[in-house]
Formats: C-alpha cells, structure tokens, sequence
C-alpha cells in the first residue's frame, strides 16, 4: 500500500509499504479521510514533537475515519462494511488509571502517528490502518467521513469542557483562537455557557469565533483588552480555558478571571513556563490540567447528530491523499486556517 514516512525534518515521503493485516481484536481500516494536528506540523518541521524524537521512520497522523475491510480474530464487530471513526488512543486497559475510566493517562499509552513510544506507533496517513475494534465508533447515516475525522480533536474540546465541572449559565474565556480552542467555543455553547469569549491575536480566528457563536472577542495586544474584558464579563470570568499554548495567554487568562473561578489549561506550553501562582492563591482559583481526553467520543457524535455542534464550518480546505505536503504546507503556513484534512475516496 501507499503510506507517507517521515524520515527527517520536512521530510514525508509517499512509499510502497507492506500493508498491515489486522491481529486478533482488530480490523482493518481504509482510511478515507484524516486531519493534520499541531503535532503532525512539529513532527514534520522539526523531525520530532517537543520531546518525542522518532526512532526510525514512520507514519504520522492520529485523526481519520474510514470504511472496515477486514476482521482479525475474535471481532464480531463493527463488520466489513461498517463506516468508523477511529479513537487514536491504545491504553492498557489493566493500570490503575485505566481501571478508574481515565485510560487518557495510561502510562502505557500507544497514540497512533506518536514517537512516543519506541519504537515510533505509525499512524494513519497511509491507505490502510490496522486497529482495535473497540476503538472504532461507527458513523451514523449522513455523518460524513470529514466530521469522523474531527472526532478525534472535538473529544479534546469536550474532555476539556468537562474538565472545567460545568459551564452552564458561566462566563467563559477561551485564549486562543485556534482549532482546539473554537472546538471549546462550539461546545461550551452547547452546554449552556451564558457568554462566550475569545482572546486570540488574529482578526481572523476573532472573526471565526463570532461566526461560530462567541459572545465577544479580545485582542491581546489592544491597550484596552482588560477593559473591554471587563465590559464583556463584569467581575471576570467564571471558567477560563488555556488553549493557544503560550504562557502569556495562561497569564492574561488568569488575570481576567473571577475569584473563586476554573482555570482549564488545554495548551501545552514550553516547559519552564511561569504560572502566576500567587493568583491562584489570593482569588481561590481551581487549576485543572485537561490531557487528550477519555470517554466521550460517542458524546461528540450524538452531539453532531442531534445538531447541538456543526462540524461543517471547522473545515478550512480538504486536498486529496496525494497531496499531504501540500496540504501540511497549507495548515503550517499561518493563514486563515482552522483545520485541514485529506481525503481518499477511491
């Protein structure tokens, strides 16, 4: 089969690779269309992601949906046929996190298209994927492959919002405008938030943001952005969510935030990154990390299905499988950008 590896820096190259045969508990998938993450643009600028540095070449990408195949051993089901979504995330489902349902912090964590591990996990920018049945969520009538591949990163929005103990009748600050962070807009809307605002520095992800349903818009670099927070959420803010990565959103977040909020950091952010942590004492914040996510893919779907979130507008550009560099190129390249994906219909 064609799969991409990347061997290096700006290095993806599409190659003849043997395809996979699904092991017992798994199937195989046809990847019909996948997403390109921030990791998938570190890995592919920087030959590696933060501290995960590959150990040979490998497959990147963790978002995608596809059609069923093939059946390994012991599956009943989804059946061949069947159209999925792939949970990208493969615990070991025998540690105490995962035991207590939060499988997100499984110290044995296998992540599709991760260097994580070692020997790197291949993802699935490649026409065929082998994974575990239980991780695939079939597609209802109607829901196209293009949302299934949004599933991965709205699970992210949505562990983060539940991360945050509720935002119903809330005021809610988002810092960062970009894909995760409008993901956070879409579903902090859907469950219930009285205003939501976002900070972010781009008059396009501030304009997005409106369109999508923001109550309001700052930004950061305007001498008045703390005033005109004040304007939009007297007192401050009630639940805050990091998600741009920078320690300066973290810092200006936590300053527009009430006494007695939530602070939910979704951004990784350079380590040695200072956290105002006298602020948290002084206004009695609670400060909650929100990693990957667990348990709420079929949430997201239902969602969609019930119309509560619109997946539609998320998708800036779709280039088709042979195009990846491009399309990677496209996403790194600072636009008007929320998500790009790849498709392969044939």
């Amino acid at each position: 089969m064609k799969a991409y590896m990347l061997h290096g820096a700006e290095d993806l190259r599409l190659e003849d690779v043997v395809k996979p045969e699904p092991g017992p508990g798994e199937v195989l998938v046809a990847v019909k269309a996948a997403g390109i993450c921030g990791s998938d643009l570190h890995y592919h600028a920087h030959g590696r992601c933060g501290n995960f540095v590959p150990t040979r070449p490998f497959i990147l990408g963790h978002e995608f949906a596809g059609e069923v195949v093939a059946l390994g051993a012991g599956v009943d089901a989804p059946a061949v046929g069947a159209r999925v979504a792939v949970d990208p995330s493969r615990a070991c489902g025998k540690c105490r996190q995962c035991r207590q349902g939060r499988y997100n912090l499984c110290p044995e964590m296998v992540y599709f298209g991760s260097a994580a591990v070692t020997p790197p996990a291949d993802g699935c920018y490649a026409e065929f994927v082998t994974a575990p049945a239980a991780n695939c969520w079939e597609l209802p009538d109607g829901f196209e492959y293009s949302w299934g591949a949004l599933l991965e990163p709205m699970s992210v929005a949505m562990h983060a919002v539940m991360r945050s103990g509720g935002v119903a009748g809330k005021s809610v600050l988002i810092t960062g405008g970009g894909t995760i962070g409008q993901m956070v807009l879409l579903v902090a809307n859907a469950f219930g938030a009285a205003r939501v605002v976002v900070s972010d520095l781009k008059g396009f992800a501030r304009d997005f943001a409106v369109k999508q349903g923001a109550s309001g818009t700052l930004d950061p670099a305007d001498a008045d952005c703390a005033a005109k927070a004040e304007e939009l959420a007297p007192g401050g803010f009630e639940v805050v969510f990091e998600a741009a990565g920078v320690g300066a959103a973290l810092a200006q977040g936590i300053a527009m935030s009430a006494p007695g909020a939530t602070v939910v950091q979704v951004g990784t952010l350079p380590d040695g990154t200072a956290i105002p942590a006298n602020a948290l004492l002084t206004k009695e914040l609670q400060y909650h990390g929100s990693w990957r996510f667990a348990n709420v893919f079929e949430r997201v779907i239902d969602m969609v299905v019930s119309g509560r979130i619109d997946p539609r507008p998320l998708v800036t550009k779709v280039y088709p499988f042979e195009k990846l560099n491009e399309a990677i190129r496209e996403a790194a390249g600072g636009g008007e950008i929320i998500k790009v994906q790849i498709e392969n219909q044939d």
